[in-house]
Parts: structure tokens; C-alpha cells; sequence
């Protein structure tokens, strides 16, 4: 069986963030067939960002393991780097560097993983101390032909839900590599399965919800969408 880790991930109206200052991700696809093979290569990773040479490392990274998702959605792991500014990019491309640890993750990403996609992206409606806090994450991807009109209807969306879904709701904006037009991307997390399966009840139940519903999609396409758990959360020094 296929399964996934994502060192995620996961946007738009003015919303304070970082301290007013706007962030980053940048996030790569993968695949990884064997449950086995996922494992040694988590547990590579968690011998790497303990290691010394982490111990500055400017990005929090996540790891999401896929659960539910399309056959557009073919990858089984995804790999995001959040970053509270555009200065934290400066030295991206250099890579950790050469120690033990490190190129022990990249021997086991060679031998059992395949590279599929990647994006950089910039949240707009999020708050980053929200980001690790919960378990399962479902995302949507939106092709936006009015984004004024669809930022306001998301903003009123996510704000009418602020108390009312036990998780959190995001907005991020695409910048390059989205694949199909994809513009934005819409996250709603919460502590498990369970507990997002029934705020998504209390959403749709929500009197307040309905103009997203029945008006988004005069302003967007939904593309596709995908969903999972975050295994792991290296905070980053910042």
C-alpha cells in the first residue's frame, strides 16, 4: 500500500503574520511505495534535524502522510519549508551540507523515492503558531478568475468559522509550480479524522457559511483535493 510523508507544508486578505512580515513555503511531492521504506527514511530524517549541523536551520518543516487524495494527486509524501520572510531564502539551494546524517537521508531518498512535483507558495490567511498544532489537514486547490471577490468570500468564510470549527482554516496564494492553473490553496486542520469530519458538519450548518458555498465557485474553479496527517515538526531557529 501507498503511503506518504510530506515535510510540509501549508494565504491572503491583510491579516497579521510573523509580525507583519509576509511568509513562505516551498513544498516538493514524492512518492514512496513500501510502508517499510517510509519509515527508514522518517526515522533518517529525525536523526538529520537533531543533528548539530540543524541547529540553525532557518525553515519549520513539516511531514504529512497522504491518506485520501485523487489520481491527479500521485504522490505519496510531500516536503514543505515554511519561512517567516523572504530573507530566510537567501541562502536556499545550498542544501545542509556534508555531514553523516544528512547524507544518510539523501542514500535512502535515492534508493526508495520519486521526485514528482514542487510549489512555492505564500500564505494569506494563517496563523503560523496554528501551523503544528493539529493532526490531519485536508487541502483544496482553486483556479481563481476574480480574486478580490473570491479573497473577500474567503475571508468572510473562514472568519464566520472562526469558533465554530475546532481546527483551523487557511488561505495561500501559489507563486510558481502549480500545476492546472491553480492560483489558490484553501487548508482546513483539525486534531484527527474524527474531529474534521464533524467540523465540517458544523460548517456546512453554519448560516454564516452559506455565501462561500453558493457563490465561490462563480469566482473559482475547484481543481483537486487531498488530505492526511502531519507525522513530524521540526521547528525551525527563527
Amino acid at each position: 500500500m501507498k503511503k506518504s510523508i510530506l515535510f510540509t507544508l501549508f494565504m491572503f486578505v491583510s491579516v497579521s503574520m510573523f509580525s507583519q512580515e509576509k511568509g513562505y513555503w516551498a513544498c516538493f511531492n514524492f512518492s514512496v511505495e513500501k510502508e517499510s521504506d517510509a519509515k527508514e527514511l522518517v526515522t533518517a530524517m529525525d536523526g538529520l534535524f537533531a543533528a548539530d549541523e540543524m541547529s540553525q536551520m532557518p525553515f519549520t518543516v513539516f511531514i504529512f502522510d497522504l491518506e485520501f487524495s485523487s489520481s491527479t494527486n500521485n504522490f505519496t509524501h510531500q516536503i514543505c519549508f515554511l519561512a517567516p520572510n523572504a530573507d530566510y531564502f537567501k541562502g536556499w539551494g545550498s542544501g545542509p551540507g556534508d555531514f553523516a546524517e544528512n547524507n544518510l537521508v539523501q542514500k535512502i531518498f535515492e534508493s526508495v523515492a520519486k521526485p514528482y512535483s514542487s510549489i512555492l507558495a505564500s500564505p494569506l490567511i494563517f496563523d503560523p503558531s496554528k501551523a503544528g498544532a493539529y493532526n490531519y489537514s485536508n487541502v483544496w486547490s482553486f483556479k481563481v478568475n476574480d480574486v478580490p471577490k473570491f479573497a473577500s468570500l474567503a475571508s468572510d468564510f473562514i472568519a464566520a468559522n472562526s469558533n465554530n470549527f475546532d481546527g483551523t482554516i487557511e488561505l495561500h496564494e501559489t507563486i510558481s509550480g502549480a500545476e492546472d492553473g491553480v492560483t489558490h490553496i484553501m487548508v482546513a486542520r483539525s486534531n484527527n479524522l474524527g474531529d474534521w469530519l464533524r467540523g465540517r458538519e458544523a460548517v456546512i450548518a453554519n448560516p454564516d457559511s452559506q455565501d462561500w458555498f453558493s457563490k465561490s465557485s462563480k469566482y473559482s474553479d475547484m481543481i483537486s483535493s487531498f488530505s492526511g496527517t502531519t507525522i513530524r515538526v521540526y521547528p525551525g531557529s527563527n
